[in-house]
């Protein structure tokens, strides 16, 4: 017995520098609730979902209904380091393509899969799949709250692999400069018909990107402003300027986003999606203009209930003639959208909606040499939001 409490003795005294040290074995500090406690407050993983009954009303065709999954996101996120310099996030999509991106190599359901590093406070790098650094509050938002997008925001792919760099002016103030990939795929894939003929791909198919954030007012003005240019192609560039800004207080919160791109080939698909041939053949317009204007009212009646309106009118236009077709407007749409939200357990993790949204888009000017034909539909949409916080 005495051999026994012996050989226990010489046991705690071997193992007490290493106690004292603080390096314990991770089932030791597994048993202790260190880990555990230090993991969960410098980590979030949840779940985001909106699923809904849907009802569409095309005019001119015939009413449907379905349930549907709108959205169902995985997140995941978190610091690390000795002074929290680490940043990590990433987020999947369950409603995206799982094939892997032939371009970037990587799945095309990742909207994030990047890490921060801020080596000091007034300076960060990002590295990684990111969303662009465009301006605006509705490329920002989270898109298990956009019930409906905009042409130009639902169209653009938004996130994508690049380096990121930030300099924090001051705890208000923020200035970015992001290089990233312009698209995920190659040429054929990406664009609607392809490479037109004569057009050779880029060598370095990046977006460049200058963002500028501030607040004032405590916070209530936000303004996000960028502009971006990007090569698409041999010879075929791309601009891109957004401004938004967006004003918020205890009772209510407005934004308005103006987008203005001029694209020699069209990278969102708009007007080449619309655009009907005789041979049936896809084509990717060239030359083509988008002007988005796109505004948006929260009221927050109550801790249970608030509601939204969301308005947009926007434009597609050739700045050159497309053979016989000249230049000028060719397609017009415009969207009104109405929303009443009841929290029942007055957290906003969780909610039930209506949902009212009327789209109407039609030809003007050469759209109809085009083909492009008018479109209208009427949609009520019944459903919840929900995050499921795991941790």
């Amino acid at each position: 017995m005495r051999r026994l409490c012996l050989l226990i003795l010489c046991a705690a005294v071997a193992f007490e520098p290493l106690r004292a040290s603080d390096k314990l074995s991770l089932t030791d500090t597994l048993l202790e609730g260190k880990v555990s406690q230090t993991f969960l407050d410098n980590h979030d993983m949840a779940f985001q979902m909106r699923g809904s009954l849907r009802t569409e009303i095309p005019e001119g065709g015939d009413a449907s209904a379905r349930f549907r999954m709108d959205n169902f996101r995985w997140n995941m996120e978190g610091t690390f380091g000795r002074n929290k310099e680490l940043y990590y996030h990433f987020r999947q999509s369950f409603n995206a393509n799982f094939r892997t991106n032939t371009f970037d190599n990587l799945l095309e359901s990742v909207d994030y899969a990047y890490m921060m590093w801020t080596p000091v406070k007034v300076f960060s790098l990002t590295f990684g799949k990111q969303v662009m650094a465009l301006g605006g509050q509705e490329a920002w938002a989270a898109p298990v709250y956009v019930i409906q997008y905009s042409d130009f925001g639902g169209s653009f792919p938004c996130y994508q692999l690049g380096i990121m760099g930030t300099w924090h002016i001051s705890p208000t103030q923020d200035l970015a400069f992001q290089v990233s990939n312009i698209r995920g795929l190659w040429d054929d894939e990406y664009f609607y018909g392809g490479l037109p003929d004569g057009v050779e791909s880029s060598k370095a198919p990046f977006l460049y990107t200058v963002n500028w954030n501030g607040n004032f007012f405590n916070d209530a003005l936000e303004l996000r402003w960028s502009a971006s240019y990007g090569s698409q192609a041999g010879k075929k560039d791309l601009w891109i300027v957004e401004l938004g800004q967006s004003y918020r207080s205890r009772w209510w919160g407005v934004y308005l986003d103006l987008i203005y791109s001029r694209q020699d080939l069209d990278a969102n698909g708009i007007i080449s999606r619309a655009a009907v041939f005789s041979d049936g053949v896809p084509r990717t317009m060239e030359n083509v203009e988008y002007f988005s204007a796109i505004g948006y009212l929260h009221l927050f009646l109550s801790p249970s209930f608030s509601a939204f309106l969301k308005g947009s009118i926007e434009h597609g236009s050739l700045f050159r003639p497309y053979g016989d077709i000249p230049d000028g407007l060719c397609r017009s749409s415009w969207n009104a959208q109405a929303c009443l939200e009841y929290m029942p357990t007055k957290s906003r993790d969780f909610r039930l909606f209506l949902h009212y949204n009327y789209y109407n888009a039609s030809p003007v000017g050469g759209g109809s040499l085009l083909g492009i034909l008018p479109t209208r539909e009427h949609r009520v949409t019944l459903g919840l939001i929900y995050i499921m916080n795991i941790y």
